[in-house]
């Protein structure tokens, strides 16, 4: 494994220890080998030199071949290093293809350039030794950075970076992979105006100045600065990041060559700052990144680092005691299919069990591709009611095909059984799929509310006397749909969202039904009080839907078929 691979290109901001005597761009300073200093610069490609900063504020162009990464340099003392012997490439978890072969800019001769990241194992993330921030191959032309360095460029926009999570060549990813490359878009922000803008204006800079001392242009570097802004352009337009460039590939190929004139080049160049400024002005995506949402994947990819021999019990389902739990688990490991997650919903999930209400399970299970090719109807609902001394238990799991169908359907059910919280099992494609689940939401969503509510509005008034339940149902089926028109976020937990919408009767209803018995009554007189607050609700969610900012259509049918696809692959 070679120490320097040129084909990386270090971001700014990384601090570097000089391998050679260095004269400074005053043409007086000159630091000796081994000084400190901080990368202000990055070239776009391995052909160029960095912009590096000392402490003195003097600044200095450097190839990579002269220099180290500090973290790199100080581990070299350390004679007994045993990474290098752990085998880190067989922890990378994504591994793509970049450059021109992803732009459509290739020939023959052109080289293959992998990227990606690698994860890895937490007694070597946790030793004294700790991991490289990047692993290199210069001979097969490889680099993979460590998940957490991956996940702070990408928060920062850097082209580079993003450019693994957008090319449309992946050799290999894992389902943590996966589920990082559902949730890309929390890396998108307005963000990548400055980063991808900023660096082109100085860059040409740069090139003007080569062309007044030297009178030379590197012209490939010049079409890769072109190529920037052209992505960068796309990406403030339409959400997504642009890799290939095909459209473009002939004139951006002439420019490579040397083809066009420079005054060319740099009046295209212009043209299309001007166009970056107006896609900025007009871009609807967000000021900054999802560090939350980026953060949480963090943590769940470090977890999962922790390999099976450090997982000490299954975690405790929230508000369910461990016996019940237990056989909760058994239930769902005596399935016939595989499960990609099972949850509880119903009125643990609404947030107002009584003492004897059964425990709705709800979930999706994997048809084998045997089943799906032969004659027999494959069994694309399973559905298990079963009552002992200790519980009443109502099952009910989808194929995935069933189920994901259900969710670009707009149903509200299966997007709350899909989120929540009391997890009774549960795999990485379970949290691919609540990543994926953002794009299903829209604003007809609204309908399924809506006659939710007017259902159980109507047995609410037919019985004499009324029950709490029903009425507890009809009030959290409209806060949620409310909440959901709002925000786009699913939350079934009536406690939570009387949090936010703060109806006075709420907490005294629900105490009364998980204090007592799920026949606990009303009298006729609380219809008087409830059937206007129905009305004003009913009317509110219409008005949210309204208002709401949620898209027309779903956007996740390609996501789903995709995971569909590779669950039935693996599931063979």
């Amino acid at each position: 494994m070679s120490n320097v691979n040129p084909h990386l290109i270090l971001p700014p901001g990384t601090k570097v220890v000089t391998r050679v005597e260095t004269r400074a761009l005053d043409g007086g300073t000159v630091h000796p080998a081994q000084s400190v200093g901080v990368i202000v610069g990055a070239p776009v490609d391995a052909t160029h030199a960095y912009s590096v900063r000392f402490v003195d504020g003097t600044q200095a162009m450097l190839s990579r071949a002269e220099l180290s990464i500090l973290k790199e340099h100080q581990r070299e003392g350390m004679a007994s290093d045993p990474v290098a012997e752990r085998g880190l490439f067989e922890h990378v978890i994504l591994r793509v293809i970049v450059g021109s072969r992803a732009y459509g800019l290739d020939n023959e001769q052109s080289d293959t350039d992998v990227r990606g990241i690698y994860l890895p194992p937490a007694e070597l993330q946790w030793s004294l030794y700790g991991v490289p921030e990047q692993l290199e191959n210069d001979e097969r032309q490889e680099c993979f950075w460590e998940l957490q360095k991956f996940l702070v460029l990408a928060l920062k926009a850097n082209p580079n970076v993003l450019e693994c999570l957008y090319t449309p060549q992946i050799e290999h990813a894992t389902p943590l992979a996966r589920e990082l490359l559902a949730m890309r878009d929390a890396f998108l922000s307005k963000l990548a105006y400055q980063t991808f803008n900023g660096y082109v204006l100085s860059q040409f800079k740069k090139l003007e100045q080569d062309l007044r001392t030297t009178g030379a242009i590197k012209w490939k570097h010049a079409m890769h600065l072109v190529r920037l802004l052209l992505s960068g352009i796309g990406l403030l337009r339409t959400g997504e990041l642009p890799v290939r460039v095909t459209d473009h590939r002939e004139r951006l190929l002439a420019i490579k060559a040397g083809g066009e004139s420079w005054d060319s080049v740099n009046a295209w160049r212009l043209a299309l700052h001007k166009e970056f400024e107006q896609a900025f002005a007009e871009a609807k995506l967000p000021e900054r990144p999802d560090y939350e949402r980026v953060n949480a994947f963090l943590v769940r990819a470090r977890q999962a680092a922790l390999g099976p021999a450090m997982h000490m019990t299954q975690p405790e389902i929230a508000g369910i005691p461990e016996s019940k739990a237990v056989h909760l688990r058994k239930v769902c490991a005596d399935q016939p299919y595989p499960l990609l997650f099972a949850t509880i919903s119903g009125a643990h999930l609404y947030g107002f069990p009584s003492p004897d209400s059964d425990f709705d399970l709800r979930g999706v299970h994997v048809l084998p591709a045997s089943e799906l090719l032969g004659l027999k109807e494959p069994r694309e609902t399973i559905e298990i009611s079963r009552m002992d001394e200790t519980m009443e238990l109502d099952l009910v799991t989808h194929d995935a095909r069933k189920f994901f169908t259900l969710m670009l359907r707009k149903n509200g059910y299966v997007l709350e059984q899909l989120h929540s919280p009391l997890i009774v099992q549960t795999s990485p494609e379970h949290a691919e799929l609540k990543e994926i689940a953002r794009g299903c939401v829209t604003r007809h969503h609204v309908h399924h509310y809506l006659g939710f509510a007017d259902t159980q509005w109507k047995l609410f008034q037919k019985e004499n006397p009324p029950r709490v339940k029903p009425l507890l149902y009809v009030l959290r089926v409209l806060l949620t749909g409310i909440h959901l028109m709002q925000t786009g976020a699913i939350e079934a937990n009536l406690l939570k969202l009387n949090e936010k919408f703060r109806l006075p009767y709420v907490n005294e209803l629900v105490a009364r039904k998980v204090e007592g018995k799920e026949k606990s009554k009303l009298s006729a007189a609380d219809l008087a009080i409830y059937e206007p607050e129905f009305t004003r609700l009913r009317a509110e969610l219409e008005r949210a839907a309204k208002e709401s900012t949620l898209p027309e259509s779903a956007s996740a049918g390609d996501a789903l078929s995709d995971l569909l696809v590779r669950i039935r692959r693996r599931n063979g």
